[in-house]
């Protein structure tokens, strides 16, 4: 089984496209939509996480050839989860409310 070892920067990107394939820049303006603007993240940061995340099998990438004429011909890398992925994401998910349940046990009882 995968070790939970996501920055992240790596959830935030998997948790963007987890209902929906998105290309690149498009993943970055999710994020700092969703963060209002404190989460941006560059091109530089983006690239070599989405490769991380695809060699481990939490993402996927699929080249779409639409609107070529509009992109001078270029096609488009759309990303999305895996089903690993989506399993990793639950785990972190499961972790974090156990945790959240424990530290409201503990509050009260102090």
């Amino acid at each position: 089984m995968e070790k939970l070892k996501l920055t992240s920067l790596e959830e935030a990107i998997m948790l963007a496209i987890v209902h929906q394939p998105r290309y690149g820049q498009d993943i970055v303006e999710v994020v700092s939509a969703a963060s209002q603007g404190e989460y941006q993240i560059g091109c530089g940061t983006l690239y070599p996480a989405l490769k991380r995340l695809s060699q481990r099998g939490f993402i996927q990438a699929h080249k779409r050839q639409e609107n070529l004429a509009v992109r001078n011909g270029h096609s488009r890398c759309y990303y999305e989860v895996t089903t690993v992925g989506r399993d990793m994401l639950l785990r972190i998910e499961s972790i974090r409310d156990q945790i959240k349940s424990q530290s409201q046990i503990h509050e009260a009882l102090t």
